[in-house]
């Protein structure tokens, strides 16, 4: 399965003012520095490259495989909407898969969700070949930062306030180097989705 981002989200999960709030930042000098360090935060743990496996702010992505599984397991939660599947017939012509002919459990659920055809039908045939199905959906909480889990949200200042404070990779303590920790992981845990 190949994942393309159609429509990125259209705000971070925590905003600018939360972030100086929480590091008790009273000026504007590093508006820009904190600004990168949020959205780096939030890609360290949104979509499915992220170590949560999940969107965070409403996107849309088209996945793409090569024919139909028995089964196609969306790769994150949560996801809202399936807005279209498309596939090349047999004659290479581009076909839209009616709405009324697949169903999708999981939506809006903390876990995967998976597309199938409606009991007693089948997907259409197809040869299977590079790109042959795409399945566009939108993923993500909600479209406001308070829309994303509280405990989520505080990871990503927590860990904003550590790439803030550390700028380095590692820290001196004792005359010794040592890699600097990072303590918002386990506040993320319960919402990573793991795989089988």
């Amino acid at each position: 399965m190949r994942l393309q981002l159609i429509t990125p989200p259209a705000v971070e999960p925590v905003t600018l003012d939360e972030v100086k709030d929480h590091l008790r930042v009273t000026n504007d000098l590093e508006d820009d520095l904190l600004s990168n360090l949020i959205t780096t935060a939030r890609q360290k743990l949104d979509g499915p490259r992220g170590l949560l496996g999940r969107a965070l702010i409403t996107q849309t992505w088209t996945a793409t495989l090569d024919g139909f599984p028995r089964v196609i397991d969306l790769p994150f939660a949560p996801v809202s909407a399936v807005s279209a599947i498309t596939y090349r017939d047999t004659t290479g012509i581009e076909q839209t898969l009616a709405a009324d002919a697949y169903m999708v459990a999981g939506l809006l659920d903390d876990h995967l969700t998976a597309i199938s055809p409606v009991c007693g039908k089948s997907w259409p045939f197809i040869p299977y070949s590079p790109g042959r199905v795409s399945v566009t959906f939108t993923a993500g909480y909600g479209d406001a930062p308070e829309d994303v889990p509280e405990p989520i949200r505080t990871a990503i200042k927590m860990l904003v306030g550590h790439l803030y404070k550390n700028r380095e990779a590692v820290t001196v303590a004792s005359g010794s180097m040592m890699e600097t920790p990072i303590g918002w992981q386990d506040l993320v845990a319960d919402y990573r989705i793991r795989g089988f």
